[in-house]
């Protein structure tokens, strides 16, 4: 036999809710003079198991965005200018010429991806001054790397190392998905280019 729970209150107005079985008893006003009202049983019920027998939804994992060539290009014109611009900043802080040996190859990728935009039609993304970014995650990043950099030259070596490993995946993902040879062709340049700068970066880490 089910256990009952007996529970004894006055009438008063609202819900009351009792502590321990979570069930809520409403109760009227009681009219002037009415006696108190006869003691309420409430019965609870332990809450039911969901059957072993009944499938159990398991949400959909969200898919990745399709690939686009337009917005793949906006994004890696401004990675390389993010190059640039760390290399740059840290050259100037730390005097070390391994920054200031990579900043004009990192001019030449732009440059080789500049002609990919004007032939879509597409406008330039890229800010004229240094650590200016239009990709807002860009912008966080160059902000962070900056901030590691600027501690010691050990870790604005581990930066480049950073920035060089990122260029890479980034571009192995876009040539994977790339289905326009003159973008392939421009892509696989950057890549040699950041493998390059990588074992540079490595050597003196």
């Amino acid at each position: 036999m089910k256990k009952q729970t007996i529970i004894t209150t006055s009438i008063v107005a609202g819900a009351v809710v009792l502590a321990g079985v979570g069930v809520a008893v409403a109760l009227a006003n009681a009219p002037t003079g009415a006696p108190d009202a006869a003691p309420t049983a409430v019965a609870t019920t332990p809450a039911e198991a969901p059957s072993t027998d009944e499938a159990v939804a398991t949400p959909e994992p969200a898919a990745a965005p399709a690939y686009d060539t337009t917005t793949a290009l906006l994004f890696l014109i401004e990675e390389e200018k993010l190059a640039h611009d760390v290399y740059v900043t840290l050259g100037d802080l730390w005097g070390s010429n391994i920054f200031t040996n990579i900043v004009e190859s990192e001019t030449t990728h732009q440059e080789l991806v500049a002609p990919l935009l004007a032939d879509r039609g597409i406008a330039d993304p890229r800010s004229t001054e240094v650590g200016v970014f239009t990709d807002p995650d860009l912008q966080a990043l160059y902000d962070d790397l900056i901030a590691r950099g600027s501690t010691s030259l050990d870790e604005a070596i581990q930066v480049g190392i950073l920035i060089e490993e990122k260029d890479i995946a980034d571009l192995s993902v876009a040539i994977a998905a790339e289905d326009e040879a003159d973008v392939v062709s421009v892509l696989e340049r950057l890549l040699a280019g950041s493998e390059n700068h990588l074992d540079a970066f490595q050597r003196r880490a």
